[in-house]
């Protein structure tokens, strides 16, 4: 009787047990589908519509990175709920802002990623590319065990990781693949059939390409490793040589002070010559006088020294440059041009 009576109790309480989790199971929300409908721009006024499919009587919110506020979706039939955000100003949403949905029964909640992109799909290419900067190559070697088939050229370059990295070289129609072996560093080996018409001189180009945009950097086979950032930085002002220094005297601008004061002087000069209009056309023609006069020794007054700086290129080029003070250079000392002035190249 007694092992009946634990028989019966561990029934109910095994029968208890999987009411609880079924019941459990029946309150714990889930989410089938997120979805968005996509748009072709992210700006004030454009408005996001998503909707979530799956457990009825739910609460659910949608949030987006960059917003000022969370989503609260209406349930608009059994299981589905729609919603529309429209951006503000205050928005910063992007292209690739991630996009969240929460779903809340009692106190049991479930959440998911939304797996579209915002943007359409050529709307969203073109945002990557917009976002993504020009790649760069800051270094580009080859190496060559010789020019005749079965001989190996070896191509290594350093820039922009994760692009892809192709070569042309002159002499060959292949076009290899450069792998990138760790962050930023691609290489590959070039095998030379009998055919291909390679030597020292031959050119090679490597190019990488990402998210639409390009970068090229051509050398010969048997130069040396070129690094291209490193001389667009060095070269980045114009150097050349110092030709000529010429100085230049530049009259002053005169102002109203010469020539009222010569005004004066000459009418009272005026003034002492001659009688009734003679002493009256006196004073006029030595106030005229008189500002003409002081106008032209204000001017001199003022006279400025400039120095006119000329400097032969590296291009080839000749350009002069106008100094208000003495540049201290001499003939024949390499310079460079910045900010509009030559100084010395150290």
């Amino acid at each position: 009787m007694t092992l009946q009576r634990y028989l019966i109790a561990g029934l109910l309480a095994f029968t208890a047990l999987l009411g609880a989790q079924q019941t459990a199971a029946q309150t714990q929300p889930t989410i089938q589908t997120f979805t968005v409908q996509q748009v072709t721009e992210l700006v004030p006024g454009t408005e996001l519509v998503f909707q979530v499919h799956d457990t009825a009587g739910a609460t659910v919110t949608v949030t987006l990175e960059g917003s000022a506020n969370a989503l609260t979706l209406r349930e608009t039939r059994a299981g589905r709920y729609e919603g529309s955000y429209t951006l503000s100003l205050r928005d910063q949403v992007k292209y690739n802002s991630p996009v969240r949905a929460t779903m809340r029964m009692g106190s049991a909640e479930t959440q998911a990623v939304l797996g579209q992109t915002l943007l359409t799909a050529t709307a969203h290419q073109r945002a990557v590319a917009a976002a993504t900067p020009t790649p760069v190559i800051d270094y580009f070697a080859s190496q060559a065990s010789g020019w005749t088939g079965g001989h190996e050229i070896t191509l290594t370059v350093r820039g922009t990781p994760g692009a892809q990295a192709t070569a042309t070289l002159t002499g060959t129609d292949v076009r290899p693949v450069l792998k990138e072996i760790k962050p930023g560093e691609y290489t590959t080996t070039y095998t030379i059939r009998t055919r291909d018409t390679l030597n020292e001189r031959s050119m090679a180009s490597v190019t990488l390409a990402l998210a639409g945009k390009t970068v090229k950097v051509d050398k010969a086979v048997g130069a040396p490793p070129v690094q291209p950032t490193l001389a667009r930085h060095q070269n980045c002002y114009p150097r050349g040589v110092v030709q000529a220094i010429n100085t230049v005297e530049v009259e002053g601008e005169a102002g109203l002070t010469g020539m009222v004061a010569g005004g004066v002087a000459g009418a009272v000069l005026g003034s002492q010559v001659g009688k009734g209009s003679g002493r009256t056309a006196a004073q006029i023609l030595g106030t005229v006088g008189g500002a003409y006069a002081g106008r032209e020794i204000e001017k001199t007054i003022k006279k400025e020294t400039r120095y006119d700086v000329t400097v032969r290129l590296h291009n080839g080029t000749v350009q002069t440059v106008r100094h208000a003070e003495d540049p201290a250079l001499k003939i024949g000392q390499p310079v460079k041009i910045v900010d509009g002035k030559v100084v010395a190249n150290d």
